[in-house]
């Protein structure tokens, strides 16, 4: 989408989230958090304003990836942290 005087005002189309960098708090709203165990393939989808309450919006995604644990099976390695983008109105 493009303002009338020519700026962009949506993301691009292939926009990339850098793990490493990027934070719960520096996250846009358009993502949703979603943790995935690779042992018994659950995925349950994560409230990222509870989890900036609780552990700190500063902490990053793949810090946090790392912490993961499954409330299926219990496993903590290898767990996943997804990403999806809401669709805009």
């Amino acid at each position: 989408m493009r303002h009338r005087r020519g700026i962009n005002l949506a993301s691009p189309v292939d926009y990339a989230v850098n793990l490493d960098r990027e934070t719960l708090g520096s996250l846009p709203e358009m993502f949703v958090l979603v943790a995935a165990c690779p042992l018994c393939l659950k995925s349950t989808p994560l409230d990222r304003w509870e989890l900036g309450r609780r552990i700190g919006k500063h902490i990053t995604l793949a810090t946090l990836a790392r912490r993961l644990k499954c409330s299926g099976c219990g496993n903590r390695a290898g767990n996943g942290l997804l990403l999806g983008q809401l669709p805009r109105d």
